[in-house]
């Protein structure tokens, strides 16, 4: 019976993610869920008493899989080259098994932005921002990498490595019609390592 109920709330957060990564919360049907689920919708009810708690935990979850690589690129003592492979590869890997997290963040956050940065300072993302500004400056300072202002940088990898999973329903028709885009996602972080180092080095 425990095994059910474990495998009923994993088949709930399953279809979950599903649907609130194509319509949000506030698109989102309880019906539609449990329907996705395989489940009727009082069963979904008796794990999660209402849409909003539902989602907070998906959202959590799945916001969560997007920060923890960015806070471990930021705190990362490496030296920044190196920096910039791990967070590239962190992303790619993150999102290749979670392709779901880019729409599901962006349908809400312009809605509660406060929630988001909120879990960013606690998963270390606020204070990890701080220790790779200073260590961008430094660069430049010492003449490894040309001027950039250290947020512009920052942006410029996470820009590079999120896009594609947003954009792939796109992409697949548009650039890679007759290619696998899975492998070409999967073998995509080098390439963007590379082409951010490049852009920086002197």
């Amino acid at each position: 019976m425990e095994k059910k109920s474990v495998e009923t709330q994993e088949n709930i957060l399953i279809a979950a993610r599903t649907i609130f990564a194509q319509k949000g919360l506030a698109g989102a049907r309880m019906q539609e869920i449990a329907d996705r689920a395989g489940i009727n919708k009082a069963l979904l009810h008796y794990y999660y008493r209402n849409k909003e708690k539902l989602f907070e935990q998906v959202f959590d979850e799945a916001l969560k899989k997007m920060l923890r690589p960015l806070a471990a690129f930021l705190a990362d003592d490496s030296e920044l080259f190196q920096k910039i492979r791990n967070i590239c590869k962190h992303y790619h890997e993150v999102l290749i098994e979670y392709p779901f997290i880019p729409n599901f963040v962006i349908n809400e956050v312009n809605t509660d932005p406060a929630r988001i940065l909120k879990l960013m300072d606690i998963e270390g993302v606020l204070e990890g921002k701080k220790k790779t500004a200073f260590q961008i400056n430094e660069a430049v300072k010492s003449g490894i990498i040309r001027p950039i202002d250290p947020r512009e940088l920052i942006l410029n990898i996470i820009s590079l490595s999120v896009f594609p999973f947003v954009s792939r329903p796109l992409s697949e028709k548009f650039l890679y019609e007759n290619e696998d885009m899975g492998e070409v996602l999967k073998s995509r972080s080098d390439r963007v390592a590379d082409f951010v180092i490049q852009s920086i080095k002197i």
